[in-house]
């Protein structure tokens, strides 16, 4: 019991009781796959070792018994900010397709106040009588709804809180647009192009566009993608990993896959991975051969994946993924960095310890660097915060 409300903590989501399960059904409708169990316990598999524990907390108003919160979360000892800390953190893809999940019920007004009282809860006594060394929560904008009701429920909980950048992520807002709309909006340039290498590669008569969007195909769309993969300049590992085809396999049973194939005759020459969820397409992977790029068949593709999920998905946004490309500008004309959350417990000695090394230190080594530098010596060097968010 926390004030007027109810904390209760489940180890799967099976465990949850029927309020619950409505509550997150909604977020499900709303947000689609990233909202889904099977995607949390897809992170927890692959993303996060035997050391990382599924910690689903539930917050309920003490006298109705309403749902007001539900936060999957995780329980950890090897969070490098905190070495041997009892922390509890995100469960978020290092790719982040979206940001940490915190759900609250629809009719909830007061979010950070709620938000407040779990993470009392964390600071406190959450833990055998006493509290977590720490909190860690990514990926977050620091200036949406979401990253300042964090921000404030952490410092009105009494953590002493380090914010770090995350990921760059190139994306377009998208709503109400069809294809030819959104098309019309790039540069004269990029559309020259793109007409140019469609028009040139319709004229061989022999180019095939498939799209795969659940498991009739899919089998065969994969040996493709991995085909195409294997003659392109991408880094093999991050393209056909277990965890990639897995999360392919997850898309394509809960309706999200897009999974385009580029041919030539017998020949994939281009493939792209895209999950629609919650009103985003997100592209999670995209590769063409390198003996074709001079037909521009990752171009090509790229505008009829684009088009489908436009004009067949009628997306809200665009999200081109992390990273600092250059060739994401043309097709995606806004950028955001997304942040993490890392909050010390000044109640415990480990995180008083850490605290001190991550904010404190650092603002002593930036003083001592400013110092150096007036005396001429430029060399000294900060060592950057180790984090595994």
């Amino acid at each position: 019991m926390n004030g007027t409300y109810r904390i209760r903590q489940f180890s799967s989501f099976a465990d949850l009781p029927a309020p619950y399960r409505t509550l997150l059904s909604g977020e499900i409708e709303r947000r689609g796959l990233f909202r889904e169990p099977a995607w949390f316990e897809h992170l927890m598999r692959n993303f996060f070792d035997e050391g990382h524990e599924l910690r689903l907390y539930a917050m309920e108003d003490s006298s109705s018994g309403q749902p007001l919160l539900l936060a999957p979360l995780r329980y950890t000892t090897r969070d490098n900010a905190i070495r041997r800390g009892h922390v509890i953190g995100a469960i978020s893809n290092p790719e982040n397709y979206t940001t940490t999940a915190l759900m609250f019920a629809p009719r909830v007004e007061q979010p950070v106040r709620i938000l407040t009282a779990l993470f009392k809860h964390f600071r406190l006594g959450a833990l055998e009588g006493r509290g977590y060394d720490g909190v860690r929560l990514w990926p977050v904008e620091l200036d949406s709804p979401l990253g300042v009701t964090i921000d404030r429920a952490l410092r009105d909980a009494g953590f002493v809180i380090q914010t770090y950048a995350n990921s760059y992520n190139r994306f377009e807002d998208t709503a109400g647009l069809s294809y030819g709309a959104y098309f019309a909006q790039r540069s004269a340039n990029m559309r020259y192009n793109v007409r140019r290498r469609q028009r040139a590669l319709e004229r061989r008569g022999d180019m095939e566009f498939v799209l795969v969007t659940g498991p009739a195909g899919l089998e065969a769309a994969i040996a493709d993608y991995i085909q195409v993969s294997r003659h392109s300049w991408k880094e093999l590992p991050s393209m056909f990993a277990p965890e990639t085809l897995q999360l392919m396999s997850l898309s394509a049973s809960k309706g999200c896959l897009r999974l385009g194939i580029l041919r030539l005759g017998d020949e994939p020459v281009a493939a792209q991975f895209w999950i629609v969820s919650g009103g985003t397409a997100h592209c999670a992977r995209l590769a063409y051969h390198e003996a074709y790029k001079k037909l521009g068949v990752g171009v090509v593709l790229t505008s009829r994946m684009i088009a489908h999920v436009l004009d067949h998905d009628h997306v809200r946004r665009l999200d081109y993924g992390f990273g600092h490309d250059e060739y994401k500008r043309g097709w995606m004309k806004n950028a955001r960095d997304y942040h993490g959350f890392m909050a010390f417990n000044p109640a415990t000695p480990l995180g008083s310890v850490y605290a001190f090394k991550h904010i404190q230190g650092r603002r002593a080594k930036r003083l001592l660097k400013r110092g150096l530098g007036w005396l001429g010596w430029s060399r000294f060097k900060e060592t950057p915060t180790a984090d595994n968010g």
